[in-house]
């Protein structure tokens, strides 16, 4: 490994410093997916909706519908995150006492659009209008829960309206940290990102420090897409007076869900709010 970075940096100093663009295109990656009615869900009553968002896109949604449930978790994915995707989150949450509700971002699966920061925030506000205002059931107190890219909606809805708690799930701090710990320190003298400008907005760290809502943070230690360092600045930050910081053994970036201290700590949070 040590040989493959000399090599890389010689190959840098010979060739002059190196930038990388970073653009709103290259933020998202949409795929398209399958129907509901491929996608067998148990202990749920399925209910596939659409939500037409304030800038006239049409979003497909999801609410699984628990019996005998008495809170509602709006679900906002990563990058690459369908709702056909959702089978070992859904079954993380499968023996609590909660609605679950996901959206696939305009541009994903069969959401009209093209996904953009600001088109994903307008899906992530419609999503919780939706919650708040048009479920097929009293939704009782709503919380958020964001994986990675999705973090970043997760603090801003949280930030922005009335929540009663909310998840971060291998959060990222801000863009430019981010970018700055995907180069080793060895090569950033050579290595530049030229970031548009409303990617590297993207920050959780002042919205964390303002949301005093009860606080869970779940990270992999295994992680090297969004290390657990960041989780950790961020629980640091929050100023709630019920906060949590899981570090899951083993755990990786995207597979975190499939972990028995997953499971357990959603039912250790819910059972405390």
């Amino acid at each position: 490994m040590k040989n493959k970075i000399l090599v890389l940096v010689l190959f840098l100093m010979i060739g002059g410093c190196t930038t990388i663009e970073i653009s709103e295109s290259d933020a998202f990656d949409p795929h398209v997916t399958i129907s509901a009615d491929q996608f067998p869900i148990h202990s749920y009553t399925l209910h596939d909706l659409k939500i037409e968002t304030e800038d006239n896109e049409t979003l497909d949604a999801w609410f699984l519908e628990r019996e005998g449930a008495n809170k509602t978790i709006i679900y906002y994915g990563g990058n690459g995150f369908l709702m056909m995707k959702s089978r070992p989150l859904i079954n993380a949450y499968a023996d609590l006492p909660v609605h679950l509700l996901m959206i696939d971002y305009r541009g994903y699966g069969r959401s009209t659009g093209e996904p953009t920061v600001d088109g994903v925030k307008t899906d992530a506000k419609a999503a919780y209008q939706l919650a708040k205002n048009n479920l097929p059931v009293e939704p009782g107190p709503i919380y958020v829960h964001g994986h990675s890219m999705g973090s970043f909606l997760a603090t801003y809805i949280a930030d922005s309206v009335d929540v009663a708690g909310y998840i971060l799930e291998s959060p990222i701090t801000d863009v430019d940290s981010w970018t700055k710990r995907l180069v080793p320190a060895l090569l950033r003298p050579f290595v530049r990102f030229d970031i548009e400008d409303s990617i590297k907005a993207q920050n959780n760290i002042e919205p964390v420090k303002r949301i005093k809502e009860p606080l869970l943070i779940i990270g992999g230690e295994q992680d090297e897409i969004t290390p657990f360092r960041m989780a950790e600045e961020l629980h640091e930050k929050s100023p709630s007076r019920e906060k949590s910081l899981v570090r899951i053994e083993n755990g990786n970036h995207n597979d975190l869900p499939t972990f028995s201290a997953y499971k357990s700590s959603l039912i250790d949070f819910f059972g405390d709010n």
